[in-house]
């Protein structure tokens, strides 16, 4: 009877450890600005997600977790964009939160994910890990990314008078244009004027005037992908010269930039996170995937949702087998060398809760992007 006993009873252990794992769903609360003024970045963003989800559906590297995204439209209103992030937090016990998308919407929103303890990552383009040690970003902060075009642009185009063009209700692009401006003057570079917009402007025929008449040689526009290009049109319809040479931030590399802006947008120069025709592996079965399901190329912020997920699902791997919001945000502060489509191809997150991955600096020609 104790042969039979310890028999049974070996054989119990063993199926226990012979069956497979019991599947961990982890939930992901995703409020990005599918509608409004922000949509530009947020639908490509969105779609880039998905695509990173399918990819780690398919290759099962997640073992036994499974990615349950809660994916809802913030219209591109903070308020909307709180009100989600507070349900996702409270309600939906989501374990990770991806968004908001832009900075205006983030600063709204993310204490309460902070107060609630739990852990962002972020691609609003703004540093909001100022908001509390329970938030990450995905992308390089603004005066970051901006320093690899600032830096070229001195050294190849030698600029001596410069103009400044940005949103005052963006602290995103405040500080991308003061990434180039400070830099610039530290460089004895001469700034001629400081003209502002807000988000909601579509009427620039007053600055397109004044830039016009601007003695000259570089103008910086630190907006939106399509307001950029409205001014750019703008400015040359009013008489700006063509030898003025026009600077501006990740938002140009957009295909809504070359779409609305056409010819008008042709030589202008700009930095991004990413390059299409990066030659990376990773970048080249991203790219496949992404066509595949969208019938379109990706463009920058695909590329940045694409990388988000992919830093949030390294750091929930890595959280097991607890898989709650400490261990989640415990293991964000670990992610070193991960293999990304952006900058130079491997992504770590820093003391201040940032990545570093390089940029690429990208110019118009022919109506494409292609590296300066």
């Amino acid at each position: 009877m104790k042969t039979l006993f310890g028999a049974a009873t070996l054989s119990l252990a063993l199926a226990a450890v012979l069956q497979p794992a019991q599947a961990q769903e982890v939930v992901i609360g995703v409020p990005v600005a599918s509608t409004g003024i922000f949509s530009f970045a947020a639908v490509p963003g969105r779609n880039g997600i998905e695509t990173a989800l399918e990819e780690l559906n398919a290759s099962g590297e997640l073992g036994n977790v499974t990615l349950k995204l809660l994916i809802e439209d913030t219209a591109s209103d903070k308020n909307q964009a709180t009100t989600l992030v507070s349900r996702f937090a409270q309600y939906d016990k989501a374990a990770v939160i991806l968004g908001p998308t832009s900075s205006v919407e983030a600063f709204a929103a993310l204490p309460v994910a902070q107060e609630q303890g739990v852990p962002v990552v972020s691609t609003a383009s703004a540093d909001v890990t100022r908001v509390g040690d329970w938030i990450f970003k995905s992308n390089a902060t603004p005066a970051t990314i901006m320093q690899a075009l600032g830096e070229q642009a001195a050294a190849r185009l030698a600029p001596k008078t410069v103009a400044y063009v940005f949103n005052r209700d963006n602290d995103a692009y405040i500080a991308q244009k003061n990434g180039v401006k400070d830099l610039f003057e530290a460089k004895g570079i001469k700034t001629v004027a400081e003209e502002t917009i807000v988000g909601s402007d579509t009427d620039f025929t007053a600055l397109a005037t004044k830039l016009a008449a601007l003695d000259i040689d570089t103008l910086l526009i630190s907006t939106t992908a399509e307001t950029s290009a409205n001014i750019i049109i703008q400015a040359k319809q009013a008489g700006l010269s063509d030898k003025v040479r026009i600077l501006g931030t990740p938002s140009m590399a957009s295909q809504q930039f070359l779409k609305v802006g056409g010819s008008a947008v042709e030589g202008t120069i700009f930095v991004a996170d990413y390059f299409l025709e990066s030659a990376s592996p990773l970048n080249k079965t991203f790219v496949e995937a992404y066509q595949r399901k969208f019938k379109i190329a990706p463009d920058v912020f695909a590329a940045i949702g694409y990388n988000q997920l992919k830093v949030a699902a390294a750091a929930i791997k890595a959280a097991g087998p607890a898989y709650d919001r400490a261990a989640i945000r415990a293991a964000l502060l670990t992610v070193k060398d991960l293999p990304t489509v952006l900058g130079g191809g491997k992504l770590t997150i820093n003391d201040n809760r940032t990545p570093t991955y390089g940029g690429f600096v990208l110019t118009v020609k022919g109506g494409a992007f292609t590296l300066l």
